[in-house]
């Protein structure tokens, strides 16, 4: 019966290909013994090219017997077997890392090298405990979903993670094993209760079972509806993030359009930002609650130049119109850029961040060049014989349009304008000489002014990379 009902999960998923290369973790344990003889059973009719792995973790003195045993299953099984070892103890030191995180990083590590899918021994009693468990945390949605039939991972195992054993009980599997008279090791720290996960096991949810004995099967139906929620969520999410975002995808920071951001739901731009952690810090799991609503709430009311803390070595910034999710780093690396290049025509120039392009017009009315509304193009003067882009410089003095004669200083006008500290040193200006012509995206200067009088005029574009 437990072949027939695995075999319905696998097809109701898709967990499996005809001819498919599928890696087994197999610990040796009571689960994934069970898991590697019941894909052994369906290998003929889905053509299946198994492999087991094995990772000792040497945390135990029967460790390497828990090697030799997974090994000679494997081989009565006519399975290939790859065992590895790994101090996980010193590995958990030398990262800052629990046990439990340095054993499960790992063991996903030494899959992702073994490439192929990867077929791992979650049961439903291991997906109660971890529902049970992002509850305790406050996990929104996402963490509710529990584990999933098929995933991807930050380890990069090359077609996923498949757990055909997710809807089994781990009663039903250690019936199983004494059907099949499997003898499983037993690993000896599952009853630690010193582990955060074992005492979920052990102590917490035999209490719950007191107040409703189904407890277990209500935690896993718990995941089923938020994996179906939080599916249509993401539709709501992937919109909003289309709309308001305008960082490119493969970006080390991730750009919000502030106005845009701001006249979002709270829920929804706490959704924007932990998907922005998501992107930025994919190895971080379990995002917490706590720094996602704080950064969100900062943000509502933020000036123009102020940074803050979100989680993970990020940042939250808001700069100008902008709102900016970067490494702490980052905001180092937009440092001074001193850059400096000739302005030649009709071909698009690239300058820092940004791209700029200037044309000769053959014809235009100073009419609509008077009215143009629009800061990333200027209408200038084309008389200029060594017009240049450039960085500002020190002492760089600034005649704005309108001013009538009177400069001032540019780093001035840029706090002014409230142009965003880390873009004044990068942003491009166009010059002749010494003067200033134009702060790109900004401002004019009375001295490039079209006039009645004008031979030539250039139509200059800036636009951000």
């Amino acid at each position: 019966m437990l072949l027939a009902a695995v075999h319905s999960f696998i097809q109701r998923y898709s967990l499996l290909d005809h001819g498919q290369h599928v890696l087994i973790g197999v610990s040796g344990g009571p689960d994934s013994l069970t898991l590697l003889h019941l894909l052994t059973r369906l290998r003929d009719e889905y053509d299946l090219h198994l492999r087991a792995a094995h990772l000792n973790h040497q945390l135990r003195p029967d460790a390497d017997a828990d090697s030799d045993f997974v090994a000679r299953a494997a081989a009565s099984w006519n399975v290939p077997c790859t065992v590895e070892r790994v101090n996980v103890e010193s590995f958990a030191r030398e990262n800052k890392l629990s046990i439990e995180e340095a054993g499960r990083r790992a063991r996903y590590e030494f899959f992702a090298r073994l490439g192929n899918v990867v077929a791992v021994a979650h049961n439903a009693d291991d997906q109660a405990e971890t529902v049970l468990m992002h509850f305790l945390r406050g996990s929104g949605v996402g963490g509710l979903r529990g584990m999933l039939p098929k995933s991807s991972n930050q380890w990069a195992v090359n077609n996923g993670i498949i757990r055909p054993l997710l809807n089994v009980a781990r009663k039903e599997i250690e019936a199983y094993c004494l059907q099949h008279n499997l003898q499983p090791r037993i690993d000896s720290t599952n009853t630690d209760t010193t582990y955060y996960r074992n005492r979920l096991r052990h102590e917490l949810l035999p209490i719950l079972e007191t107040y409703n004995p189904n407890i277990r099967e209500i935690l896993c139906r718990v995941a089923e509806i938020s994996s179906g929620d939080y599916d249509l969520l993401q539709g709501v999410i992937q919109t909003a993030w289309d709309a308001v975002t305008i960082s490119p995808a493969d970006s080390d920071l991730v750009a919000f359009d502030l106005a845009k951001w701001r006249a979002m739901p709270l829920a929804l731009q706490r959704a924007l930002l932990r998907q922005a952690v998501q992107q930025l810090r994919c190895d971080t799991r379990d995002v917490d609650f706590v720094p996602i609503d704080k950064a969100a709430r900062w943000i509502a009311s933020a000036q123009s130049g102020g940074t803050a803390d979100l989680l993970a070595g990020l940042c939250v910034r808001v700069s100008g119109s902008i709102l900016k999710i970067c490494d702490w780093q980052t905001l180092s690396v937009l440092s001074p850029i001193s850059f400096q290049i000739p302005l030649s025509l009709n071909q698009p120039i690239p300058f820092n961040n940004w791209q700029i392009t200037a044309t000769v017009l053959d014809a235009w009315s100073l009419d609509e060049i008077a009215s143009n509304a629009d800061s990333s193009v200027a209408y200038l003067d084309g008389s200029f014989d060594s017009l240049i882009l450039r960085t500002r410089r020190a002492g760089d003095r600034f005649e704005p349009l309108g001013m009538n004669g009177k400069t001032i200083k540019l780093s001035d006008f840029m706090i002014n304008q409230k142009i965003p500290m880390e873009d004044r040193d990068r942003l491009p200006l166009l010059v002749d000489g010494d003067t200033v012509l134009w702060v790109c995206g900004y401002r004019l200067s009375e001295r490039a002014k079209v006039s009645r009088q004008t031979q030539r005029v250039l139509r200059v574009k800036i636009e951000k990379m």
